[in-house]
């Protein structure tokens, strides 16, 4: 897909600038020359047309052979044209009633000739006839105005022959010119001090815009402490426009502030959901299929008799560190932390693709962090315990608990209460899981089977299997 080419706000400022002079100009030009011009030719051809009328009638003799012009009333015409009321006739052709020029009345006024057509002016000099005949053709002529007029008699039926005039607008032309000089001039330095101010003005507004979209730019790439206060503006559209990106840059990092803080107390799929809700209680109940793991410090109680408050804090949240670690790492989350145990979940409130397989495989990377950092902390001569962990998966409601002013959001039901039987029945170290889990999982890990055992709520006793560790399987080398 073809990018569209950019074009900077202030050349469109400036060629906007630039299209309203040359449009003023043209319109002053317009009206000022160009339709006074016309009014000038429209003025030349009504005295034309008059003169012809009074004038011409007394140098034509009607005769029974036909009409005769008199060639010296003609040449008087074209000769003395200009001298009363300004009009110049360059020519004036003559055709009879056939339809044949009629050289020797036709006339020319060869000083106006030479000023217009001096090529035609000489050949004149050497061949009037041939002069004429070209000027019959009725080609334009640079600076002369053709104008026809039909000859007709008040008691004769038809035309009596045809006159032709060739007026000199070199003077009106000339004034034209002088004119739309001035004009070119006015439109050239009207246009450059109209770019060069708009140029300017559109630099003062366009200039704090391209600053605030680059510093709009540094916001979208996360950084919540851009300013637009040191961008220079006026009390302006532009002021108000930088004020409401500061007011959007502190809102923006204050919600950054809270999600990440949410982040802390819940999980991040929670927190991105709640942030996304425009009814904060809109979280409600639904039903999904979960995998549930439950995992609780063993021996805890009596381990805590031998540490100070700040010792047992320290202990949990280093061991927590590793849990939440795998279990964020296989795209689950840690729904809450109860003492020193904690619920993990995958399936709520997003689904999760193979979530038996991932919580199976996570709980066994977290038994083995979880034997790396005690052996590291019996070597630094600190307290080090294990986990025992229960997983079941099925169907379990899911959604916000509690009451308006203080909610959690979490998953309840008899696979939750499962999970954490299985996790009551693991002693340190040990991994157990379900029937349901065992399903999906029994191709990928060994596992060992325990004697079934009658749980709290339920009537008949219930199957499981101990996570012993991952198959490996050996293929041959081809």
């Amino acid at each position: 897909m073809a990018v569209m080419r950019r074009f900077p706000l202030r050349l469109k400022i400036a060629g906007f600038a630039g299209v309203l002079v040359v449009l003023a100009t043209g319109s002053v030009a317009l009206f000022t020359v160009i339709i006074p011009w016309r009014a000038k030719l429209a003025a030349q051809e009504r005295v034309a047309s008059a003169l012809v009328r009074t004038a011409l009638p007394l140098g034509i003799d009607l005769r029974a052979d036909g009409a005769h012009f008199d060639a010296n009333r003609v040449q008087y015409l074209v000769a003395n044209s200009g001298r009363g009321d300004g009009l110049q006739i360059v020519y004036a052709l003559l055709w009879d009633e056939k339809g044949h020029l009629d050289v020797n009345a036709s006339s020319v006024n060869l000083k106006l000739l030479q000023q217009s057509a001096p090529t035609l002016a000489a050949l004149y000099l050497r061949d009037s006839a041939k002069a004429l005949e070209i000027l019959a053709l009725g080609k334009t002529q640079p600076g002369i105005r053709r104008l026809l007029f039909r000859l007709a008699a008040e008691k004769r039926d038809g035309a009596i022959g045809r006159l032709d005039i060739g007026l000199s607008t070199a003077a009106i032309d000339a004034e034209v010119r002088r004119t739309l000089g001035r004009d070119a001039a006015v439109l050239a330095a009207s246009l450059l001090f109209g770019i060069l101010g708009a140029l300017w003005i559109a630099r003062r507004i366009a200039q704090p815009l391209t600053d605030l979209s680059a510093k709009m730019g540094r916001l979208r790439e996360g950084d919540f402490e851009v300013r637009a206060t040191s961008i220079p503006h006026g009390n302006d559209e532009v002021g108000d426009l930088a004020q409401a990106f500061d007011e959007m840059a502190i809102g923006l990092r204050q919600r950054e502030r809270l999600k990440g803080t949410l982040n802390r107390y819940v999980s991040g799929d929670v927190a991105e959901r709640i942030l996304e809700e425009k009814d904060d209680l809109l979280l409600r109940g639904e039903v999904r299929h979960v995998t549930v793991l439950f995992l609780d410090v063993r021996g805890f109680t009596t381990i805590s008799e031998h540490l100070t408050p700040t010792e047992v804090v320290a202990l949990l949240n280093e061991y927590f560190d590793v849990v939440v670690d795998r279990v964020t790492a296989h795209g689950g989350s840690v729904n809450k932390f109860i003492g020193d145990a904690a619920m993990c979940i995958w399936g709520a409130p997003k689904e999760a693709q193979n979530a038996e397989r991932n919580a199976v495989h996570c709980a066994l990377e977290i038994q083995s962090a979880v034997a790396t950092l005690s052996l590291d902390r019996t070597r630094r001569g600190l307290t080090a315990v294990g986990f025992g962990m229960g997983i079941n998966a099925g169907e379990a409601v899911a959604g916000n608990l509690g009451a308006a002013r203080r909610l959690e959001y979490t998953v309840i039901g008899d696979a939750v209460n499962l999970a954490q039987r299985l996790e009551s029945q693991a002693r340190a170290g040990e991994v157990l899981i379900s029937q349901p889990v065992y399903d999906k999982v029994l191709d990928e890990v060994e596992v060992l089977p325990r004697e079934a055992v009658k749980l709290k709520g339920k009537s008949q006793p219930v199957p499981f299997w101990e996570v012993k560790r991952r198959k490996f399987v050996v293929t041959e080398a081809a």
